[in-house]
């Protein structure tokens, strides 16, 4: 199969999200490969139709981890969050925490996501140990456009389990292709003037140096991915865990 078929069947046409992926079918450094329908990243999932709705439920995702914050639970609320015959079992983790005080100015996207990390880590760590506890099926991650907070997560399991980071960096740049539509859209008939909505993309696009500057901060800061994981207070097993859902033992 090309990378091209690969980058395919990895985009889930869940009608009414457009950006849908599943993190299966990565190389390891170790040679193995990342397992198909064990974690998906997603963007809003309030805007899923009936039959999108029933596609998430076929896929087999037993867990969904919504990452938003209670103002957009409030103005775009979850299709899943109540129990239902669906039996998917939903937890709300706002990787945001509005006790952590003002974030600091903007200059870069790859700062952004370094600030997020260093200030929120209680949260990230939160997100990786309801992972590690959830039950046998899909685990879906999302926030609402699927790029930042979702794409952050991603990027640490992908490290975790050791696929190279320029895939891990393909993989986050991929956003851009999914939402190709929503930014054009943007681009002609948003607010303020043209050159204006050009500088916003282009400092808020996903590239895939974005993500990979992003690893080598938690390289230089904590000693790696796992090392900043373990000093947030995720445990050793909680780690073996997190790599054995997304690359089972032989």
């Amino acid at each position: 199969m090309t990378v091209e078929e690969r980058k395919q069947e990895r985009i889930l046409a869940w009608e009414g999200c457009r950006n849908v992926r599943d993190l299966g079918g990565y190389p390891t450094e170790d040679g193995r490969e990342t397992q198909w329908g064990a974690v998906i990243r997603a963007d809003n999932l309030s805007t899923l139709t009936e039959r999108g709705q029933a596609d998430l439920v076929n896929f087999g995702v037993h867990t969904i981890i919504d990452l938003r914050t209670a103002e957009e639970l409030q103005r775009y609320p979850n299709p899943f969050a109540q129990p239902g015959e669906h039996g998917i079992t939903y937890t709300n983790i706002s990787f945001v925490d509005p006790a952590a005080g003002p974030k600091a100015d903007f200059t870069s996207l790859a700062n952004d996501y370094k600030d997020m990390l260093d200030r929120f880590q209680h949260r990230v760590v939160e997100v990786m140990k309801t992972i590690a506890d959830a039950p046998p099926g899909g685990v879906l991650v999302h926030c609402m456009g699927g790029k930042d907070r979702t794409g952050l997560i991603s990027a640490l399991l992908l490290d975790l389990v050791g696929v190279p980071r320029d895939v891990i960096g393909a993989d986050y740049a991929l956003t851009a292709e999914c939402l190709k539509e929503v930014d054009e859209e943007y681009l002609e008939h948003g607010p303020g003037d043209r050159a204006e909505r050009e500088r916003n993309l282009a400092l808020y696009s996903p590239r895939a140096e974005v993500m990979q500057d992003v690893l080598t901060h938690l390289d230089q800061r904590y000693g790696g991915t796992e090392a900043y994981l373990r000093h947030g207070g995720v445990t050793v097993e909680e780690i073996g865990r997190l790599r054995r859902r997304l690359v089972p033992e032989e």
